[in-house]
């Protein structure tokens, strides 16, 4: 047989085997994935993206998507769920249209145009959430820090947040019925993006632009859930549930922009909020900043108590009487505490005041709009189940990452910056 035919055979089988232009797509979009998922693996390398490349892509797409006065994810995020529910029907009808060409044809260019918008969701996911979660915490590397704090110095630093948030009370206006005017929603915002901005030059991925924070479209689904807001990876978007208090809108804002600027960890994005706001000028912030700072704080310093007395009856030091009521038996420990290790600190009067006033704006704002979800118990108690759920497996899969972690971060950073 000829060289040339045989040749000529081979080149025609190739031809025919030659990829389309969606296989291509394919392979390159599942290529990229693959080495960029592999890039993961190494915390530093993670940090790297962070702090070099992450924060351009970031500010192109927040940038665009700005310009829109509502989420633009969360239109797209919709889109996306007709999409998989159109799949489903189509799926189900080819069942009884398969010998149809036409339909056939079109099921092929849907499913198509499907797994590449499905692979670009996973691809974009990577390069805007994935990579950046994977470095280590706060991007300073894995680096050795104490995580064993005594009693004292956890009890100053109590004492230092309550002081501190009673000071900024202080400085807010209050009626005698219990009134605080707060600032509008635009503001709120504008001040928190300026202090999370005002930390860039300690953690210089918070240095730069800041897009307004949008109001989420399923406020209602969310507040039920307990959500208080989300950044959007896809179009870098911080978002937040328009029912909120007015105060802790600093805080949740703060926290939404951490992540945006890509610290996607909970425990360091709850940290930053709170140390951002407690610089800021504004004693609304500060106050916002320093309840949260107390709350957080105020769990370590129950450990440490709890440890602390307990070492002290280990060692005789302290002897519960025998004959002792157990219904008094609380109190006998609590005036024993004060007494050896000092009155707890609390949150003065006019903090709790303007919290409880701040809750109270929060009721009328949702007050103000209907909820139809409200005459649908079955469909309510669906949406908070799925919440406890979500809350729960969020938990378990990012452990010490979670909100709770922010108690060892702040322990870190302020038992060794004194007067930070």
């Amino acid at each position: 047989m000829p060289v040339q035919y045989v040749s000529f055979q081979i080149m025609s089988r190739m031809d025919k085997r030659k990829l389309t232009g969606y296989k291509r797509t394919v392979l390159i979009m599942l290529l990229l994935i693959a080495v960029l998922g592999f890039t993961a693996v190494s915390p530093a390398l993670c940090d790297l993206y962070a702090d070099h490349i992450y924060g351009a892509l970031c500010d192109l797409i927040s940038h665009i998507t700005s310009l829109f006065p509502f989420a633009v994810g969360e239109i797209l995020m919709y889109a996306w769920i007709i999409m998989v529910l159109a799949g489903v029907v189509i799926l189900f009808l080819l069942i009884f249209f398969r010998k149809k060409k036409a339909f056939v044809s079109f099921c092929s260019r849907y499913f198509k145009v499907f797994s590449v918008i499905l692979l670009s969701i996973v691809l974009i996911y990577i390069l805007t959430w994935f990579i950046p979660f994977n470095g280590t915490v706060l991007g300073h590397g894995n680096c050795d820090k104490r995580t064993v704090f005594s009693y004292d110095e956890i009890y100053a630093l109590l004492c230092y947040f309550a002081d501190s948030a009673n000071a900024a009370a202080e400085e807010i206006s209050v009626s005698d019925d219990g009134y605080v005017e707060f600032y509008p929603t635009e503001k709120i915002t504008s001040l928190t993006s300026d202090a999370m901005r005002d930390l860039g030059d300690e953690f210089p991925r918070l240095s730069g632009y800041y897009p307004p924070v949008k109001n989420a479209i399923c406020s209602d689904i969310l507040d039920r859930m307990y959500i208080g807001g989300y950044n959007y990876p896809y179009t870098m978007e911080p978002t937040h549930n328009r029912y909120i208090s007015p105060l802790y809108q600093a805080v949740l804002d703060a926290h939404e922009y951490a992540h945006h600027k890509g610290y996607y960890k909970e425990n360091e994005a709850t940290f930053l909020s709170e140390l951002a706001l407690s610089r800021s000028d504004d004693p609304y912030l500060r106050l916002a900043a320093y309840i949260e700072l107390y709350n957080y704080t105020y769990s370590a310093y129950s450990i440490a108590l709890d440890n602390s007395f307990r070492q002290m009856i280990d060692n005789g030091s302290i002897v519960l009487p025998e004959d002792i009521d157990p219904a008094d038996e609380y109190k006998y420990i609590r005036r024993i505490t004060a007494e050896i290790f000092g009155e707890r600190p609390v949150l003065s009067d006019r903090v709790c005041m303007i919290y409880d006033a701040g809750l109270n704006a929060e009721q009328e704002i949702y007050d103000a709009d209907t909820h139809a979800i409200d005459e649908m118990p079955a469909v309510n108690e669906f949406i908070e189940e799925t919440g406890d759920t979500g809350w729960q497996t969020q938990s378990e899969i990012i452990g010490d990452e979670s909100y709770d972690g922010a108690t060892l971060l702040i322990l870190q950073y302020f038992c060794d910056h004194p007067g930070s």
